[in-house]
């Protein structure tokens, strides 16, 4: 008797500390659980029933530093703060209008903490705006930090910190209904991919167009309203035997991720995604397809993200030389062809599909003569191809044109940025 009234206990004791070790595991969960008060989020869009609130599970901290909101609602600026908050914020209450948070206000532009607003730089509808912390190694836990602001991924604002001991959690503090943001956590901050360049690297490409370069880097800085808002980057140099292969990461893939690589032609126009128009052929991340001299694309290889990298390159034949890889612009114009030349009209039916005659820019009026220039002028026939995370996806027969083929990026959406390495093989 005595037997089973031990047995009995103990297992009335093991019922209990079963239960106490789940319901520690639900709370542990629940936890790291991000927080929705007043606000449904689908995917990465977070939309606003009215005064919300959103708290992400996990704080800051020096490997999860920085993310970022995209103001996604075409119509109108949300009236939104983006910040750092405790977890157990109050909802109904302004990022900065208390003690323990704070945050950038897109009305009015301000950074709010301590129920004090200060006037930074003001954004518009498309930006994105992000928050970070500046973690220091040899700081103490006491020390205050300092947390920064930025708009497009440049630096606005700072502000020093003092962090309670349970930290600072990301934090969106919405006001009127039907406000709607993109949230990006976990986002590279420009501390974590930009602090240590010094060279600018300009001299590495001949024509920049919308475009920004920081050192390796290249970011979009075009209006990326529609397809005559291309950004063009285009190597100085052409690629060679002992130079034929480049590639690109993804670090911000912006709105539409409208990022391509590829080869083209020396002054291949400005405006024109590479492998849109002849004398050029490129592999585009939006949508997988390699464009081959022409507007319409080919099924090639899969779609690429953020943190995939691209690449580009050229099979030479053993024989091909190319003389004097160093000749100017204006040297290299006048070079003669490598097999004689065609019938003017050959191809041209195939040319600018998505660009009729009549829709050209001011500055490309003479494109079409110059691209029946050029269907004279054919060169040798090459092997290019491609690649996606190291692995080869295809390659396509080309004749390189008159002057050689250059590496060149194509970019059309807010917020795209690049590392660019256009010598990944030289050792």
């Amino acid at each position: 008797m005595r037997r089973a009234r031990r047995g009995i206990h103990f297992g009335l004791q093991y019922q209990h500390f079963s239960r106490v070790r789940m319901l520690g595991r639900f709370m542990d969960r629940e936890a790291n659980r991000p927080r929705y008060y007043g606000v449904l989020r689908v995917e990465n869009t977070l939309l606003s029933k009215g005064e919300g609130l959103f708290v992400d599970g996990m704080p800051v901290s020096p490997g999860n530093s920085f993310f970022e909101v995209e103001l996604s609602n075409p119509l109108k600026i949300p009236s939104i703060c983006v910040g750092l908050s405790p977890p157990d914020q109050k909802p109904g209450t302004p990022l900065g209008s208390d003690e323990k948070s704070l945050g950038y206000n897109v009305t009015d532009s301000s950074v709010h903490h301590k129920g004090e607003a200060t006037p930074y730089d003001a954004c518009k509808k498309g930006d994105k705006i992000g928050c970070g912390v500046k973690f220091s190694e040899d700081a103490k836990d006491d020390e205050p930090r300092t947390v920064y602001f930025t708009i497009n991924g440049r630096e606005i604002a700072t502000q020093e910190v003092e962090f309670p001991a349970c930290g600072l959690f990301p934090a969106i503090s919405f006001k009127t209904a039907g406000d709607r943001v993109q949230v990006h956590l976990q986002a590279d901050g420009p501390s974590m991919v930009e602090e240590m360049v010094v060279d600018s690297c300009e001299e590495d490409w001949a024509r920049l167009h919308d475009v920004d370069v920081n050192g390796p880097f290249l970011s979009y800085v075009g209006r990326g309203k529609s397809t005559a808002n291309v950004g063009l980057a285009q190597a100085r140099k052409p690629v060679t035997p002992t130079n034929h292969y480049f590639e690109l990461e993804i670090i911000d893939p912006g709105k539409n991720c409208y990022v391509a690589i590829g080869l083209a032609r020396r002054n291949y126009p400005k405006s024109r995604h590479p492998g849109w128009n002849y004398g050029s052929i490129a592999y585009h991340a939006d949508d997988g397809k390699l464009f081959n001299g022409v507007g319409q694309g080919d099924p090639f290889g899969p779609r690429c993200y953020k943190g995939d990298i691209m690449g580009c390159g050229v099979m030479f034949p053993r024989d091909y030389q190319f003389d004097d890889e160093d000749k100017d612009a204006e040297e290299e114009e006048g070079a003669s062809s490598v097999l004689p030349a065609r019938d003017p009209l050959y191809g041209l039916g195939d040319l600018n599909l998505m660009y009729p005659r009549g829709q050209y820019e001011d500055d490309d009026q003479d494109l079409i003569n110059e691209e029946l220039m050029d269907l004279q002028s054919q060169g040798i026939s090459v092997q290019v191809f491609f690649t996606r995370n190291g692995k080869t996806i295809g390659r396509r027969e080309v004749r390189i044109p008159q002057g050689g083929f250059f590496p060149s990026i194509g970019m059309m959406s807010i917020g795209e940025k690049v590392r660019i390495d256009l010598r990944p093989l030289s050792g």
